[in-house]
């Protein structure tokens, strides 16, 4: 949902800033990386658009997964929240509020939340599963952390 609501804010600023110049494909490659139904146009093109709600559609994504929030920046060790299974040689999104560009990373070490050993992988298993990792970039608490699968 984050990076939902981050794509719009971005395609809305940037479309208020350049409409003469907007080039909307850039925030649908964003919107379609994730786990939703199909896009319709909904009211864009026609107002009695049979289209509104797409009831068809799957709700998965075969490419991407969400998985984690930042809880904890450190310059050398990040607590991250997991959602998913992370594995060292993963390759992760940092979404970035207010930037429709991620940054892509890949997983180089992971380290038991607790034990602080290093670890290959990490499943959830409970409520608030927690790791930590190596973050290239500073992150705030709450960013989002995608999995491409």
């Amino acid at each position: 949902m984050a990076s939902v609501i981050n794509a719009y804010r971005n395609a809305i600023d940037d479309y208020l800033q350049d409409p003469n110049n907007y080039d909307y494909t850039k925030y649908l490659k964003e919107i379609n990386k994730v786990k939703t139904r199909s896009l319709t146009t909904f009211y864009f093109n026609d107002r009695n658009n049979k289209d509104f709600q797409e009831y068809e559609g799957k709700q998965y994504n075969p490419d991407y997964e969400f998985g984690g929030k930042v809880i904890e920046y450190d310059v050398d060790k990040s607590i991250i929240e997991i959602k998913n299974k992370l594995t060292v040689g993963d390759t992760l999104e940092i979404i970035i509020p207010g930037n429709i560009d991620v940054y892509t990373f890949n997983i180089n070490r992971l380290w038991d939340y607790e034990t602080d050993e290093e670890i290959e992988s990490v499943s959830p298993g409970k409520a608030g599963q927690k790791v930590k990792i190596h973050l290239p970039i500073k992150c705030n608490k709450d960013w989002i952390l995608r999995r491409q699968k």
